[in-house]
């Protein structure tokens, strides 16, 4: 449950970290929910150790997903925006973002991201949307760390493991 503190403060219980406050006005609306939880409808992204985030819940403290930004996967993972989605009121000239749901293995090899599914965020409003591609070069199961180059062919992305751990060496 959410417990508003304050009107530029909002304070919610996490699972994971305990008690958070986070700025009202960093609260990100999905309309529609996620995929598999179309009434949990308000997240906010925590930093996490870079390139990663969490996309977490604030009306459900045990909901949390660990994220990734579309970018790091390259040119060519180039996907539709949904520009005119009424759910997000995306226009041509918004800013907005990509995210990718990751999926932590307790064997890293096994980590994996969901780029059938990415989600668009309008950073004009605030608004939320995960849509599901329907492009065969996209998994829902993604390796991140794979020893096996065959594994990533053709046009589909790439994670570019060495420019992430750099990332995540400058953020520490």
């Amino acid at each position: 449950m959410t417990e508003e503190i304050s009107p530029e403060i909002i304070s919610f219980a996490s699972t994971r970290f305990g008690q958070i406050e986070v700025p009202a006005a960093s609260i990100i609306t999905f309309p529609g929910g996620m995929i598999g939880f179309p009434s949990v409808t308000k997240y906010v992204v925590l930093e996490h150790k870079p390139p990663f985030s969490w996309l977490h819940s604030v009306e459900n403290p045990g909901l949390a997903f660990v994220i990734l930004e579309a970018a790091e996967f390259g040119d060519n993972y180039r996907v539709k925006v949904p520009f005119g989605d009424p759910a997000i009121e995306l226009k041509q000239d918004d800013e907005f973002a990509t995210l990718v749901i990751v999926t932590v293995r307790s064997d890293p090899t096994l980590t994996s991201a969901n780029l059938k599914a990415p989600i668009f965020i309008n950073l004009r409003n605030r608004r939320g949307v995960q849509v599901v591609l329907d492009d065969s070069r996209y998994s829902t199961r993604f390796l991140l760390w794979s020893d096996n180059p065959g594994q990533q062919s053709g046009d589909a992305p790439k994670f570019d493991k060495k420019q992430a751990d750099e990332n995540k060496e400058e953020n520490k």
